[in-house]
C-alpha cells in the first residue's frame, strides 16, 4: 500500500489521556454561545509527529455523521466548567465534511487535502489558504498545538488505527450482534408484523423508542419513559466505554 500522509494518522480514545493532564472522562463540547455541540471521543494524532490534529467529537446526532473532526486549534480546556470551549459557530460546523472512519483511514493525499480544505473553508474563509504543494498541519492557526498536550500526555501504544473499534470483536461483537437482531425483529410494540427482522426502525427516522433495545452506538442499554436526552447521553457514553475497556 502507498504510503500517504493519511495513513500517519492514528485515533487515540479520550479516556487515554494521562488525567493529571485533563480528564476529558464526561467532558462536553460546547460553543461560544455554550450550545452544546456534543461530547469528547478522542483525538486524531500524527503517530510520526507526535502532534495532535482534531478532536472526535461524538455530535449525539445532529451532525450529518455520528461524530466530526474539530481542528484542535478552535478548542480550549475549560477545567472550571467542566468543558471543552469551541470558537467555531454551530452552522459552521455543519458544513464541515464528513467523517467516516473507514473511508478516512483509506484517504489519499488528495483526498485529505480535500477533506481539511473543505473544514477551513467552513470555519475560516477568510485565513489564507496554502499552496498545493504545502501541509496545513503546520502552518494553520486552527492546527496550533494546545499547552496541554504533549509526549507525556499518552503513550505511544494507546494510539489506534482510524477505524479501530468501528465494529466490535470478540465477545463484545457477539453482545452486539444479539443485540442487533433483537432491535431490528418485527415489532410487536408497534404493530407492524409485517416488517422484516432486517429493516430498520418502524419509528420516525429510525429512532429508538421507550423499551428499544439499542445497539453498537449504546452498547445495547435500554431507552427509559422520562428521561432527559443528556440521561440517555450518559448512558451511552458509559456503554460505549465499557466497550472499549473490552476491546484493550
Amino acid at each position: 500500500m502507498e504510503h500517504t500522509y493519511a495513513s500517519r494518522l492514528r485515533y487515540l480514545d479520550a479516556d487515554a489521556i494521562d488525567d493529571s493532564t485533563v480528564d476529558f472522562s464526561g467532558l462536553a463540547v460546547r460553543g461560544h454561545d455554550d450550545t452544546k455541540l456534543g461530547d469528547i471521543d478522542g483525538f486524531i494524532v500524527d503517530a510520526d509527529s507526535g502532534r495532535l490534529y482534531h478532536l472526535v467529537v461524538d455530535s449525539g446526532g445532529w451532525f450529518s455523521s455520528r461524530r466530526f473532526l474539530l481542528p484542535v486549534g478552535h478548542a480550549t480546556v475549560d477545567r472550571e466548567a467542566g468543558a471543552v470551549r469551541v470558537d467555531v459557530a454551530r452552522g459552521a460546523i455543519e458544513r464541515y465534511p464528513e467523517f467516516d472512519p473507514g473511508r478516512f483511514r483509506s484517504f489519499s493525499d488528495d483526498d485529505l487535502r480535500a477533506f481539511e480544505r473543505r473544514t477551513h473553508e467552513a470555519c475560516c474563509p477568510d485565513d489564507r489558504v496554502e499552496t498545493e504543494s504545502t501541509w496545513p498541519y503546520e502552518t494553520r492557526r486552527h492546527f496550533t498545538q494546545p499547552a496541554w498536550w504533549g509526549t507525556g500526555a499518552y503513550r505511544a501504544e494507546r494510539l489506534r488505527p482510524i477505524d479501530a473499534g468501528a465494529t466490535p470483536t470478540g465477545p463484545a461483537r457477539e453482545r452486539y450482534d444479539r443485540e442487533l437482531v433483537t432491535a431490528r425483529e418485527p415489532a410487536d410494540r408497534s404493530g407492524d408484523l409485517t416488517r422484516r427482522p432486517d429493516e430498520d426502525s418502524p419509528h420516525f427516522e429510525g429512532r429508538a423508542q421507550p423499551g428499544d433495545v439499542l445497539g453498537l452506538e449504546t452498547g445495547g442499554e435500554r431507552t427509559y419513559v422520562g428521561d432527559t436526552s443528556e440521561d440517555e447521553n450518559e448512558r451511552r457514553r458509559e456503554a460505549e466505554k465499557r466497550l472499549r475497556d473490552e476491546r484493550k
